[in-house]
């Protein structure tokens, strides 16, 4: 009888490491809480390599918002060439699925960024990179929060994400000095 419980032993210990390193090993997407999707059907996950480009180009995206508040798109190529990189080395370390199209979206908007010609088509531009991003956030609401921004709506219905730091600033407003009378913060 004793022989027969050790042997039972045994298996369970062999089953939960089993099963420990697969966890571990085989498991590749990022963590986070999961969230209530509030943007998409699908729920977006990134493979843990693929979250640095995905990074990098959130970077590039808050040095692009910054430059829309400040009003001209002078300067802002580079920045965008960036955003564009780094959506490439995203699109090749992520497998097939919802985060490769993310990353696949970021690239097609950001050359339409970089090809834009005037302030009207940087916004149409703009706001397709916003809604990328935002579509991430609403599958990982604990994500902003991680990244420490928020996201911001004007009274145009147009989204975008900036600094929690930041005071809060529209930058699809046409001129620079008419900021948005009403803009609301998406609380999570």
């Amino acid at each position: 009888m004793h022989k027969h419980l050790m042997l039972k032993s045994n298996y369970f210990k062999k089953y939960v490491l089993l099963f420990l390193s697969y966890y571990f090993c085989f498991t590749d997407i990022i963590s986070a809480q999961e969230g209530q999707n509030h943007f998409r059907d699908t729920m977006i996950t990134l493979d843990k390599k693929t979250y640095v480009h995905f990074q990098a180009a959130l970077l590039s995206y808050q040095y692009i918002y910054s430059y829309l508040v400040k009003g001209g798109g002078d300067g802002v190529a580079d920045v965008v060439q960036n955003l564009i990189d780094a959506a490439k080395q995203g699109i090749e370390t992520e497998s097939e699925g919802t985060g490769e199209d993310m990353m696949q979206n970021i690239l097609e908007v950001g050359e339409k960024l970089k090809n834009a010609k005037g302030r009207n088509a940087q916004h149409e531009a703009f706001f397709a990179i916003s809604d990328a991003f935002i579509s991430y956030f609403g599958s990982w609401p604990n994500q902003l929060i991680r990244n420490r921004l928020k996201i911001c709506r004007c009274k145009n219905g147009h989204q975008w994400l900036q600094p929690e730091s930041s005071p809060t600033a529209c930058p699809y407003a046409t001129n620079k000095f008419l900021d948005c009378l009403i803009i609301v913060e998406t609380k999570y």
